[in-house]
């Protein structure tokens, strides 16, 4: 018990014993029903002290508990309008908040091509993947939108005229976050749209999928799909760590170590160091024993420099690409249009990395100035990437068919030469068997012989013998 506690009970005991005391002295004037009366009133006065007390403590609390969420949705406001606007202090960095960040990801995705979310795969037959709508994709380069707002529920109708026939897609199996929103997870292929109409979307594949991609279907791994109309383009900066900013040491970020080993855990062993060290090493330093492709250099402009960036072309990035072989933009969202030279003067305070090649010649007429060199990872063309291994792993099947093949007949004449050698074995055991008894027979032949000479010696001395006596008899009778 509390020490205020321990007060408030003294006083009640000390009121109850002077109430007794009183009572008990006026308790002969007043009769039996003024004395209960009395003591009734007593009780309900300290009962009513009790309970006003505890409404007050807690009001008290009440109260104390309103004046801090008062202060927390002050602060909350604060914060949210901080968050959604930005600090406007000089100096802030203003793309950590929603506004401009939102602007910063129309301006990264305008260029990407309609994407379609959220398909759900309804069944798949013979190479035929029949897709179900929920939700209609907004236009390629609709800067409009809020990229960040959930996409609204569309008619069937609207959806079908989304995503119409003949239409080549990219196709990606998702997977949600901790943030419940979907993620791509898994290249499934190329596929053309067969069929678009009440909600429901027909893909077959351009060319036969790969058994890796068949199981990822077939195991569920696809329960969801995402069709992209162009594929993602490779980035710099994709990979770099949350909240990482360019410096001269790095002028892409910091590369997230941890992010790109979890992607690259499917490259083989022998590989997988080289690859990651490719991916963290983007952007930083350079040096002599780097590949030529990853060549480049940070200079520092000592004259006006300008240099047209458009091409002659003119196209939309699904027709031709988004840049010609020299590195102009073709795709019209790209154009700079009547200003498609940019100039760079010397007094700008900007990190300025060329390739090598190119920046050799501003150094040799003197138009730059080397700072350091510069390794910059190759992006990765993916449509053509995947097409060379697509070629590439339908050339290795083929070679493993025909190895086989050739192995099999091996084995079939490895096989029938061990079954010669064994009947030949068998055939020499029976030919050494002959050999033994042959020899055996010669033996005895040999002793037969030798027996039969002694007897023919024995045999021609007795005739010899039996001649010479007839002789001396028929001498002797002469």
């Amino acid at each position: 018990m509390t020490l205020g506690g321990i007060i408030i009970l003294l006083v009640l005991v000390a009121s109850l014993i002077t109430f007794i005391y009183l009572l008990v002295l006026t308790a002969r004037g007043w009769g039996v029903l003024h004395t209960l009366l009395l003591s009734f009133l007593f009780i309900e006065c300290w009962v009513f002290m009790v309970f006003s007390a505890g409404v007050l403590y807690r009001r008290g609390g009440w109260l104390e508990q309103a004046s801090k969420l008062e202060a927390q949705a002050i602060k909350a406001e604060a914060e949210t309008e901080k968050l959604t606007w930005g600090s406007f202090e000089y100096g802030a960095d203003l793309p950590n908040a929603i506004v401009p960040v939102q602007g910063e990801l129309r301006r990264l995705t305008a260029d990407r091509g309609r994407v379609w979310r959220r398909l759900e795969l309804a069944s798949s037959d013979g190479g035929v993947f029949k897709l179900e709508m929920t939700v209609a994709a907004p236009p390629a380069g609709d800067l409009g939108a809020d990229p960040a707002a959930p996409a609204a529920a569309a008619p069937a109708a609207d959806v079908a005229q989304s995503l119409p026939a003949n239409l080549v897609v990219y196709g990606f199996a998702e997977e949600l976050n901790s943030e419940n929103q979907p993620l791509p997870t898994f290249y499934l292929g190329e596929f053309a749209v067969t069929a678009s109409q009440a909600g429901q979307v027909t893909l077959s594949p351009t060319l036969p999928l790969e058994p890796a991609q068949l199981e990822y279907i077939k195991t569920g791994g696809a329960s969801t799909w995402a069709l992209h109309e162009l594929l993602p383009l490779d980035s710099h900066v994709a990979f770099a760590a949350a909240g990482s900013s360019p410096t001269d040491e790095a002028i892409y970020g910091r590369m997230d170590e941890a992010m790109l080993t979890a992607l690259l855990q499917g490259i083989p062993e022998e590989k997988r160091a080289t690859v990651l060290q490719n991916y963290l090493r983007d952007g930083t330093r350079g040096n002599d024993s780097d590949p030529v492709p990853t060549r480049w250099v940070r200079v520092k402009l000592l004259k006006e420099y300008s240099t047209d960036v458009d091409s002659e072309q003119d196209a939309i990035a699904t027709e031709l690409g988004f840049f010609d072989k020299s590195g102009r933009s073709i795709d019209v969202r790209l154009k700079r249009g009547e200003e498609g030279s940019v100039k760079l003067s010397p007094d700008l305070n900007k990190r300025i990395v060329l390739k090598s090649e190119e920046a050799d010649k501003l150094i040799a007429n003197e138009t730059a100035e080397l700072i350091e060199p510069v390794f910059v990872r190759p992006l990765i063309d993916y449509q053509e990437a995947f097409n060379r291994s697509y070629v590439r792993r339908h050339e290795i099947r083929e070679r493993i068919a025909l190895y086989q093949r050739d192995t099999a007949e091996l084995t079939k004449a490895n096989q029938a030469g061990q079954e010669m050698i064994s009947f030949r074995q068998v055939e020499n055991q029976q030919l050494a068997s002959d050999l033994g008894n042959y020899q055996k027979e010669i033996e005895v032949l040999k002793k037969e012989a030798a027996l039969s000479e002694q007897q023919f010696v024995a045999t021609k001395a007795t005739i010899g013998e039996m001649y010479r006596q007839i002789q001396s008899r028929v001498s002797s009778k002469r």
